[in-house]
């Protein structure tokens, strides 16, 4: 049954690399064996601090282990030996998850897990051939965790990935490795330079105490000579990799006996008795669009990945910087936050598409779709930015930034709520046909988010800079009414012209906003 299901996997991989995904898969390739030499060179590298290697090894394995892990939620499930084929065939459970865990470890990705890992040898060699050979064990036994907590991961992972809400999730992820990727030159010199030199012994403690740090822990312990130490290392090894192999029967059989999507009748009741309760928003025109746009923010992947970037950059990019003791921009997270947020809202109705008409054909709506958009906005980015502001600023220990952060928030977050309607109603660019943005959209952002910071934070600035300059606590804090008023005015006025905007000119947003862009 092994071979057979090996024949399934290599012929589906085979059919799936060809075309257009050829190109893709040969990028990749080339991405992540660049990826493993890195790895394996780690082993022949020498480092002047006792115990550096040991570290930067312990790390390394973490990130592949990671992969293999998180690869299936990236993914969405195994793409090619499915759980559901195997529900209606008369295969016991057992048998079946030991000819598919058999099956796995035919995964091509083995190959530069191996020359990854194969950074253990290495290491081990500088010490002599025992440590050597100790590295050889450490590498089957990684590679083998490595698969089994993969194929575990799926059967656990896989009714939540297969469903939309996974695939978001999983969507979700990519953004955050995008933008996590973006941010790591700031963090990788950082982590690096602290595990090299030693001056961490917390890190160092927390990354030869996970599972993939004990494969370099064995290593390093026989090179000290210290077999037993070893020896324990990958008995855990071994042992960890035991229970997970016992684990996964019992879990496939799970898997099998479920629904498609993973839900149960528990579930489905639970949701029939929350779709009853009572309404928190109003039965009006204005309650039905906050509601309205409150879902597409939950639902929409587009509202759902920009506002996740919003928040990783404006969390990352002031927090980053304080790993290394520079906490200037800690207070400021929220109001990065805000302004990206703001900046990436400024295409509400080209978003929309043909929706638009049903609100141009329903008499008398345009001031509840106007102001319900402003409300929406404000529930779904308000919390979350003045937490940040008030929390970070605190942790920052710094008493001269409250008078700036509480002057810039309110501004920019009131404000903001007014710029993006009337800049939504006033350039229209309509999504690709597959519900993509298209460039000149995004270029509207990058550039609305200069413009929102401008417009929205002018006025505090003046009494925040001539406090700054005279010296006077009492301008700076005049900062903080004069922003919460520039941006309540802002917040009316500018959805005052939006609404007549939209009262005047609504069928030509229409007419701009339905067809999408080629």
């Amino acid at each position: 049954m092994v071979g057979v299901l090996i024949e399934m996997r290599t012929a589906i991989q085979r059919r799936s690399a060809q075309g257009r995904r050829g190109y893709g898969t040969l990028a990749l390739l080339l991405v992540v064996t660049l990826l493993a030499v890195s790895s394996l060179l780690a082993g022949f590298t020498h480092y002047r601090h006792p115990g550096a290697g040991t570290d930067v090894l312990a790390v390394l394995c973490f990130g592949w282990l990671l992969g293999w892990i998180t690869g299936p939620v990236l993914t969405g499930d195994d793409a090619t030996l499915r759980l559901d084929y195997f529900k209606l065939l008369p295969i016991p459970p057992r048998k079946l998850a030991f000819a598919m865990l058999g099956a796995a470890f035919t995964n091509v990705s083995l190959l530069f897990s191996l020359i990854a890992f194969g950074a253990l040898v290495a290491f081990g060699a500088q010490s002599g051939a025992g440590p050597a050979l100790v590295g050889l064990v450490a590498v089957l036994l990684e590679l083998a965790l490595a698969v089994v907590a993969s194929t575990v991961a799926v059967a656990v992972l896989g009714p939540a990935v297969s469903s939309r809400r996974g695939r978001d999730f999983g969507t979700m992820l990519i953004a955050l490795a995008i933008t996590g990727l973006s941010l790591a030159s700031g963090s990788v010199p950082f982590l690096a330079g602290k595990l090299t030199s030693g001056r961490s012994p917390v890190l160092s403690a927390v990354v030869r105490a996970l599972p993939s740090g004990w494969g370099a822990l064995a290593v390093d312990a026989a090179g000290r000579g210290a077999w037993a130490e070893s020896a324990l290392a990958l008995a855990g090894l071994a042992l960890l990799t035991g229970a997970l192999v016992l684990a996964w029967p019992p879990l496939l059989g799970r898997r099998l006996a479920m629904a498609p999507g993973g839900r149960s009748r528990a579930t489905a009741r639970g949701r029939t008795r929350a779709n009853r309760r009572r309404p928190l928003l109003p039965a009006t025109a204005l309650g039905a669009v906050i509601r309205k746009e409150l879902r597409l923010y939950s639902r929409s992947m587009l509202r759902s990945v920009q506002l996740m970037i919003a928040f990783l950059v404006g969390v990352l990019v002031c927090v980053v910087p304080a790993l290394s003791g520079v906490r200037l921009l800690l207070p400021f997270a929220g109001v990065l936050f805000t302004a990206i947020a703001a900046a990436c809202a400024t295409n509400l109705y080209g978003d929309d598409g043909s929706a638009l008409w049903l609100t141009l054909v329903t008499p008398n709506v345009e001031r509840a779709d106007v102001r319900g958009r402003q409300w929406a906005w404000l529930l779904v980015v308000g919390p979350a930015a003045l937490l940040l502001t008030v929390v970070l600023t605190a942790v920052s220990g710094q008493r001269w930034a409250w008078p700036w952060a509480l002057a810039a928030e309110p501004a920019l977050l009131l404000g903001g709520a007014g710029v993006l309607v009337l800049v939504s109603i006033l350039t229209v660019f309509p999504l690709t046909a597959t519900g993509g943005p298209t460039p000149p959209r995004q270029l509207k952002v990058n550039l609305m988010l200069f413009a929102t910071l401008l417009v929205t934070l002018a006025p505090p600035l003046v009494p925040l800079i001539a406090g700054a300059a005279t010296g006077s606590g009492a301008l700076s804090w005049l900062a903080v009414p004069v922003g919460l008023g520039w941006g309540a005015l802002l917040c009316w006025g500018l959805g005052r012209l939006a609404l007549r905007r939209l009262e005047r000119r609504g069928p030509e947003v229409f007419a701009l906003a339905r067809t999408p862009a080629g």
